[in-house]
C-alpha cells in the first residue's frame, strides 16, 4: 500500500479511489492505522477459506429464519409475533450486513478471476436488495463506495444519519405507521437537499409482489402469525439500521474536518448477538475497507498500538446511548480540547509528527 491518498477506497481489488478532496488532511498517524490494514486485505485470502465463512454464516442466518418461522407453529401468536419480528428482522439485518454490504465491497465471495468475482458479488448483492425495496446499483454498488470517499457530505448518498428524539421519532414511525418506511425512503428522501431514493419503481414494484406471495403462501400453509411475522421483519431490520447509522456517525463526529474521523466504533455488552458480523466496529472499516468482517477484531487490536490514547476512548466508543442522543462530540484535537470547561488547559496533542 502506497501513501495516504493511495489507500484501497474502491470497489474492487484493483481499483483505488482517493478520499475526498474536501476533508482536510488527518493526522499523521492514520497513515500508519490504514497500512495496519494491510495484512487482512481480502484480495490476499484465500478464495476456499475466505468462502467457506461466508457461506457458512449465511447458512446460519438461514438456520435462523428457519427456527423463526417454526415457531410460529409451537407458540400461540401473542408470544409469537414480537419474536418474529426480532428474529426476521435480525435476519434481514444479518442479510444486508454479510451479503450486501460485503458485496458493495467486492468481497463477500472472492475468486482469482477478479472480472468472476465482481459478477458474482453484483448478483448476491441483487438478489438481497430487491427484497427490501432498495436498488443495488445506485445505492449499494455506487451509492456505498461514494459513502466510502464523502462520509457525511452533501453529496453522500448514505448520509441520512439521525439521533436523539428525532431517531426516536422514526423508529416508532417504522414499527407503527404503516406505509412510512417506504415512503421515508423514496419521497421523503428525494425532497432533502441532494437526496437520493435508495429505491426505484421497478424495485418497488418486485417488492409489493414478491412480499404479496410470499405472505399470502404463508399464511395458506402455514398460518397467519407465519404471515404477519415475516412482515414484521421489514420494519424492524429498517430500525436496525437507523440505529447503526447514528452509532457509526451520528452527532458532531459527522462533522469532523477530516473524513478519516467522522466514524465511530460502538463496543458494548452482547454486540455479536445485536449487531452482528462486527458492523458496528466501524472505525476500523473507514479506515480500510479491504479489511473483511471477520477480520475487523484482529485489525482493532493492531490499531491499538497505533491510534492515540486520548483518541481510543472517542472512536472507540462504550457511550452507547450517548452517541445514540447525539450528546457526544468530536474526536479530533480541536473537538477534544473545545469540551474542555473553561480554565482548564487543552490537552496534550494526541499525535505528534513522528506518529
Amino acid at each position: 500500500m502506497g501513501s495516504l491518498e493511495d489507500v484501497s477506497l474502491a470497489p474492487g481489488a484493483d481499483e483505488q479511489l482517493a478520499p475526498s478532496s474536501k476533508g482536510e488532511r488527518p493526522p499523521p498517524w492514520v497513515d500508519a492505522a490504514i497500512r495496519a490494514g494491510r495484512p487482512y486485505a481480502f484480495k490476499d485470502k484465500r478464495p476456499l477459506v475466505h468462502n467457506a465463512i461466508n457461506l457458512s454464516a449465511l447458512a446460519f442466518l438461514f438456520g435462523v429464519a428457519g427456527l423463526t418461522g417454526w415457531a410460529s407453529t409451537q407458540l400461540p401468536w401473542w408470544a409469537y409475533l414480537p419474536l418474529a419480528a426480532l428474529g426476521f428482522g435480525w435476519v434481514y439485518f444479518g442479510l444486508f450486513v454479510l451479503v450486501v454490504h460485503e458485496a458493495s465491497h467486492n468481497m463477500f465471495l472472492i475468486f482469482r478471476d477478479r472480472a468472476l468475482q465482481r459478477k458474482v458479488n453484483r448478483v448476491a448483492g441483487w438478489m438481497v436488495t430487491p427484497l427490501f425495496a432498495t436498488h443495488y446499483g445506485k445505492h449499494w454498488e455506487r451509492g456505498h463506495v461514494e459513502h466510502h470517499i464523502r462520509p457525511m457530505e452533501a453529496d453522500d448518498p448514505q448520509r441520512s444519519v439521525v439521533t436523539g428524539k428525532t431517531l426516536l421519532g422514526m423508529i416508532l414511525g417504522y414499527l407503527f405507521v404503516p406505509g412510512f418506511l417506504v415512503y421515508d425512503r423514496t419521497v421523503r428522501r428525494k425532497q432533502k437537499k441532494k437526496g437520493k431514493s435508495s429505491s426505484s419503481k421497478g424495485v418497488i414494484v418486485f417488492f409489493v409482489l414478491w412480499w404479496g406471495t410470499v405472505c399470502t403462501l404463508a399464511s395458506l400453509f402455514v398460518g397467519w402469525p407465519l404471515a404477519v411475522g415475516l412482515y414484521l421483519g421489514i420494519p424492524t431490520v429498517a430500525c436496525f439500521n437507523l440505529v447503526k447509522g447514528s452509532l457509526e456517525h451520528g452527532g458532531a463526529i459527522g462533522l469532523e474536518a477530516s473524513p478519516f474521523l467522522r466514524s465511530r466504533t460502538s463496543l458494548f455488552l452482547l454486540r455479536p448477538l445485536l449487531m452482528p458480523f462486527n458492523i458496528t466496529l466501524h472505525f476500523e472499516h473507514h479506515l480500510n475497507f479491504q479489511v473483511p468482517w471477520y477480520d475487523l477484531p484482529r485489525y482493532q487490536r493492531d490499531l491499538r498500538a497505533i491510534v492515540p490514547r486520548a483518541v481510543q476512548a472517542d472512536v472507540f466508543n462504550r457511550s452507547l446511548f450517548e452517541q445514540m442522543a447525539g450528546r457526544l462530540g468530536g474526536v479530533s484535537d480541536e473537538a477534544r480540547a473545545a469540551r474542555e470547561p473553561i480554565g482548564v488547559s487543552a490537552p496534550e496533542p494526541a499525535y505528534s509528527k513522528s506518529a
